[in-house]
This record gives structure tokens, C-alpha cells and sequence, in this order.
């Protein structure tokens, strides 16, 4: 039975029998039952086992389990020992967390090492039984109940149609010798407490639970296809470009058949939580430019749209102007010349070039981003202030053009809103004899 699920696997997923594999092994029976079967189908294995040194002397008794087995039937192996606590503690993960990025790093360094093509794991029918009951409980979503996946990448599972009852048949049959985790009794885990205590209970109810999960993955694997086609295909209705800026249309996502469900999809990718998702549909109808964060990513509620962007990209920036140069700030760059003013003179009236009078202004010149409080004086309005945020609202700016925009200043009164506006403090009069002149290139 096993022997034949193993070739059937690699028939349906077309695995060449020539391929290497990397075995993962525990000692467990499931990983040993794996063991004899790959190496009586006469596959190129190399078993890899890993001492997380959890257990204590059980753990080197596993160790020491695996080794004389792997001798007993000259199969190549080789084994490592980990302090995953330390790890753990390091990287500030979960204990589970820390032994499976120890695991994998190392299992792919060997696999390259080695010059191997497949690493393979021993999960079996009854651990997709209690990995769907596990995201049925904490809530995973429709991805949650597909099961476990046969083949990810380079990452394959050939028993997950066997059942843990199958497994044991062949331990018997074959009478091998297997370890056992004292930890898998202990109730303290959420998995044991689902294998030793939900789980009979559910079988009692349904002998066949184990046949009946696995078909019920299959089938939501086909309805999580149609699922994510029916998102995309709203995704092409409501989301829309502008430049580095990803538009969710409020209005269509309001009308759409699950406007919380598609906010889910469309946002967890970059990071939000559930949490954070309900609020943004509830801010449908707030005032604009109220602003969510998830990590690096900024999401604002505008008058038609949610509009999402890298904050990480419109970094603060301060740059200090010593002296007329070339001078380069973040994605802009920006020539200053200083010249006395000619008999005739004609003032440029490009938003990307400004001339100044340069005997109001002082060097060292700031080219800074725009601060809570910032006013100018519009040419025009003499000394009459505005404040910056009045100006932005008043030129319907969105909160990554207001992230974007770069203020010139001197001796810390803004002269220019770059690319946008002169201050009339430092404009150009009859009585100008010098000019500084701002071009951005």
C-alpha cells in the first residue's frame, strides 16, 4: 500500500524515479514507514535528521535511532544539532517557528550541497485532518481548508493519501523498530489536544472522517480556484493605477457582492489584518484623509477612493545647499544658478524653473519636506500667510503628493514650493540686481 502510493505520487506529478531526494527523518513511525519504502523503490536518497535538542537525552536517543538504522541498511544520512531555544529567542519566534526555519535552511543547504532535487516530509491523511480542524478554528480563511499541499515547490508529500492506521500496517508488517515523542501526548499543544481528544470523538460520529476531510479538501481546492478567479476578476472592476499608487474604488467595492471579503484579498498581501481591513470599510463615508499603515504600506481614505502606496519610498528628506551646483535629492535633481539680472529680463513661467531675488536670500539653503504648521506668501498677497496644509487642500492634493513635496527654504522662511509655487517675500522686483534661478531637471 505505501510502496504503491509512493510511485503513484510520483507518476501523477510526474517525478522522475532518476531524481534525488532528501528524506526528512525523525524516527517517528511515519518518517521511518517513508524510510524503508523509498529505499526498497530503489529511489537516490540521502536522510537528513535534525537534534533540536528539546527533549534532552530523548533527543540524542533519536539521533542515535536514526544513525543505526540509516547503517543497518547503508543508506547515506547525516545529522545535525541545533539549539533552537536560542534561536527562538534570537529571532524572537515561536519555538515551532525557530525548528522549522532551522530545518529548512538546512535541509536546502544540503540539497544544494549534495546536488539533490526534492526535500520530502512524511505528513500523512490524519495530519491534513487536523491542520484543516486547526485553521477552521483560528480562522485562516478559504486557503486554510485546502489541506496541505503534495507538492510545493521542491517540497513533496507522497503519503498524504495513506492514513496514520496504514503506516502502522506497514511498521508491522515489515517489523520496524520506530521512536516515540513523548510530547505528542502531552496536552498542552493545540495539535495533541485536536489528535487525542476532538478528533476520536469526530470518528465516532464518522468513521471515515479522515477519507471525508481528504475529499473535502480536494473539492475546496477547486472552489479556492474560483474564488480567487471571481476576485480578480472584481480586482480589473474596482482597482485602478496612478503612477506608484494602487485606487480602490469606494463606491464598486461597497457594491460588490462581498465588499469586506474583497478589502481581505486585496490588502492582507500587504499586510493588513483583519482588524484593520473592517476599519478601512468602515471608513467609507469619513472625512478625507483619514490614513492605515501596515508595515511600509500607507493606505488613505480619499473623496472616491482608498488610494495605497510604499510609504517606504517618500522618506523625510533634508539636504543642505551650500553654495549654485547640481545637487541631487531623492528622485529630483535640481540646478541652482546665481547671475547678475540682465537689462532685459523675462521671468520663466515653467512650473519646473523659478527665479528669485538672490539678495534676499542667504546661504546655506534647506530643501526639506513640508511640516505640520509650514505657511508662505503667495506672490501677490504680500505678507498675508497661508498655511501649506490650506494650499495642498486648496490644490487637491493627495497625501503622497503632499509625502512627495519638497520645500525650498532660507534662513528658514520658505522661498519656494518646489515645482509649485514662489513665496513673495523673495520674488523678483525692479530693484533685483541678482538672481538665484531654481531649474529642476
Amino acid at each position: 500500500m505505501i510502496r504503491k502510493a509512493i510511485e503513484q505520487f510520483l507518476e501523477k506529478h510526474q517525478i522522475s524515479r532518476e531524481a534525488g531526494f532528501i528524506l526528512a527523518v525523525s524516527g517517528g513511525a511515519d518518517s521511518i514507514c517513508m524510510l524503508h519504502a523509498f529505499k526498497y523503490l530503489n529511489l537516490k536518497i540521502l536522510v537528513l535528521h535534525c537534534n533540536f535538542s528539546l527533549r534532552g537525552k530523548e533527543s540524542d536517543m533519536d539521533e542515535q535511532f536514526v544513525k543505526r538504522f540509516c547503517d543497518s541498511y547503508g543508506i547515506a544520512h547525516s545529522v545535525k544539532k541545533f539549539d533552537t531555544l536560542a534561536y527562538a529567542k534570537e529571532k524572537g519566534l515561536s519555538i515551532e517557528m525557530a525548528a522549522r526555519e532551522l530545518r529548512y535552511t538546512w535541509f536546502r543547504e544540503m540539497k544544494e550541497k549534495k546536488k539533490m532535487d526534492y526535500i520530502v516530509v512524511a505528513h500523512h491523511a490524519d495530519d491534513v485532518a487536523e491542520t484543516l480542524l486547526i485553521n477552521l478554528y483560528r480562522g485562516t480563511g478559504i486557503k486554510g481548508l485546502t489541506g496541505i499541499k503534495p507538492v510545493n515547490g521542491d517540497i513533496l508529500r507522497p503519503l498524504l493519501e495513506c492514513s496514520r492506521n496504514d503506516i502502522l500496517q506497514y511498521i508491522e508488517e515489515h517489523q520496524l523498530g520506530y521512536r516515540t515523542d513523548s510530547t505528542n501526548n502531552s496536552l498542552d499543544y493545540v495539535r495533541n489536544k485536536i489528535r487525542h481528544q476532538v478528533i476520536p470523538v469526530l470518528k465516532e460520529i464518522n468513521p471515515s472522517l479522515t477519507d471525508t476531510m481528504a475529499e473535502n479538501c480536494e473539492t475546496l481546492k477547486e472552489t479556492e480556484e474560483i474564488f480567487h478567479y471571481g476576485i480578480r476578476q472584481l480586482q480589473e472592476e474596482i482597482l485602478d493605477c496612478d503612477e506608484d499608487e494602487i485606487l480602490i474604488h469606494i463606491a464598486r467595492t461597497l457594491d460588490s457582492p462581498a465588499p469586506y471579503t474583497f478589502l481581505y484579498e486585496t490588502l492582507k498581501p500587504f499586510g493588513f489584518n483583519k482588524v484593520q481591513i473592517r476599519d478601512i470599510l468602515n471608513s467609507h463615508a469619513a472625512t478625507p484623509g483619514k490614513q492605515f499603515k501596515a508595515g511600509e504600506h500607507v493606505l488613505v481614505k480619499g473623496r472616491n477612493y482608498w488610494r495605497l502606496y510604499d510609504g517606504s519610498k517618500y522618506l523625510p528628506t533634508e539636504q543642505t545647499v551650500p553654495a549654485p551646483g547640481i545637487y541631487t535629492i531623492g528622485e529630483k535633481k535640481i540646478e541652482i544658478l546665481l547671475f547678475p539680472r540682465p537689462e532685459q529680463f523675462v521671468i520663466p513661467q515653467q512650473p519646473d524653473t523659478v527665479c528669485l531675488d538672490a539678495d534676499k536670500m542667504k546661504f546655506p539653503l534647506l530643501i526639506r519636506n513640508w511640516q505640520a504648521g509650514d505657511y508662505f506668501c503667495p506672490i501677490g498677497m504680500k505678507k498675508s500667510k497661508k498655511k501649506l496644509s490650506d494650499f495642498f487642500r486648496d490644490q487637491k492634493f493627495s497625501p503622497k503628493q503632499k509625502q512627495e513635496c519638497l520645500l525650498l527654504l532660507s534662513n528658514e522662511k520658505i522661498a519656494w514650493i518646489i515645482g509649485y509655487r514662489p513665496d513673495d517675500r523673495f520674488k523678483i522686483t525692479s530693484f533685483t540686481k541678482n538672481i538665484l534661478q531654481f531649474n529642476i531637471l
